[in-house]
């Protein structure tokens, strides 16, 4: 019996090499997406994860919290421990935000984060693609049942669900003012004060109790104020 020991030829070397070089480019040009959309999975998780114990506050108290602590720091609202541990982006590592009524017992929250991979069919679902929340910076959020994510972006006010029946107007109701201890030292009303990290907020009360002159009672910077 005769074998034949024929190697490949040049020509066929390199086309397998070519065709090798086309998948591993087309497997490169993924891996970043999917490395985004893993980190986008773990920042729905995260937040998620927080809205449900700020729901269960709300079934404690019938209030929503005015605000919540920064990542890392646990959950404490009241007497009442929620988690030890508020998780933090996964790539910035700040705080995602929360938003509520300005008021002493909000009726409503938000709660935003940005998504990574830009092209996730959730953030025209949620009306996010041209941005949601404070200063419309946000491509990413939960709500309470009774307000609509993108409604920073087109109102001064929120939004109610169209799905839910209104309630009477009892007249107008003026706002509560958020005080805070600004980094400078001073108490100053800021709009957001969770977009600076702010620890403290006295509700209209321009004189923050007092508390300004210890450091460790100030904002970290001055983005929430916004004007």
């Amino acid at each position: 019996m005769k074998f034949s020991l024929r190697g490949f030829t040049l020509v066929e070397i390199l086309t397998v090499v070519a065709l090798i070089v086309i998948l591993a480019f087309f497997v490169l040009l993924n891996v970043p997406a999917q490395i985004a959309k893993a980190r986008d999975a773990e920042r729905k998780g995260s937040i998620d994860e927080i809205g449900k114990f700020i729901e269960e506050y709300y079934a404690d108290t019938n209030c929503y919290p005015i605000s919540i602590p920064t990542c890392t720091n646990p959950l404490v609202l009241g007497d009442k421990s929620y988690i030890s541990y508020l998780p933090c982006d996964p790539t910035t590592r700040n705080s995602y935000v929360y938003v509520s009524e300005i008021s002493s017992c909000p009726s409503w929250f938000q709660l935003y984060g940005n998504l990574e991979y830009t092209q996730d069919k959730i953030i025209d679902t949620l009306g996010c693609r041209n941005g949601c929340g404070p200063m419309c910076q946000f491509n990413y959020g939960i709500a309470s049942s009774n307000v609509r994510l993108n409604f920073l972006c087109q109102n001064s006010s929120a939004t109610p669900n169209p799905s839910i029946p209104p309630t009477p107007d009892p007249g107008p109701e003026i706002p509560l003012l958020q005080y805070v201890c600004a980094p400078g030292g001073a108490c100053e009303a800021f709009l957001f004060p969770e977009l600076s990290g702010c620890p403290d907020i006295y509700l209209d009360d321009p004189s923050c109790q007092g508390q300004c002159s210890d450091p460790k009672n100030r904002c970290h910077d001055s983005r929430g104020k916004t004007n």
